[in-house]
C-alpha cells in the first residue's frame, strides 16, 4: 500500500461526500488527527478499520489498499474483451461446422434411403 496514494484517495472521496475529517473520524470512532495523518500519507489505516472505512467511502477494500478506483473491466484489461470476441467468433465457427456436418449427415441418409429403395446396394 502506498500511503500517499491511499491518503489522496481517502481525502478525495471524503470531500466528494461533503464530510470533514472530524465527521469521517466520528463515523470510524477515531480522532480527526488520525484521518489527517492518513490523508497526508504519514500513516495508514489499521487493518481492522479497512472494511468500515471502505464502506463509508463507498469503495472496496481492494481499491482502498491500491489507492485507486477500479476502472471498467474493458478499459483495465483489453485482453478480456479480445478473448470474449474470439470466443464469440469461435462459437460462430462451431455453429457453421455443425451445420455442415448436419447437412452432410442428412444428405448421406437421403442417399442411403435412395440406394436401398432402388436396389443400388445389391
Amino acid at each position: 500500500m502506498d500511503n500517499m496514494q491511499t491518503g489522496k484517495l481517502i481525502a478525495e472521496l471524503r470531500k466528494k461526500q461533503g464530510l470533514t475529517q472530524q465527521q469521517l473520524a466520528d463515523k470510524l470512532n477515531l480522532s480527526n488527527k488520525t484521518i489527517s495523518k492518513w490523508e497526508s500519507g504519514n500513516g495508514s489505516p489499521d487493518i481492522s478499520n479497512l472494511p468500515v472505512l471502505a464502506e463509508t467511502l463507498g469503495i472496496s477494500v481492494d481499491e482502498l489498499l491500491k489507492g485507486a478506483l477500479n476502472e471498467p473491466e474493458a478499459d483495465i484489461n483489453p485482453k478480456v474483451s479480445k478473448n470474449h470476441l474470439l470466443q464469440e467468433e469461435f462459437t460462430q465457427k462451431q455453429k457453421k461446422e455443425r451445420a455442415i456436418v448436419a447437412i452432410a449427415a442428412s444428405l448421406g441418409a437421403v442417399l442411403g434411403i435412395l440406394a436401398y429403395n432402388f436396389g443400388w446396394l445389391g
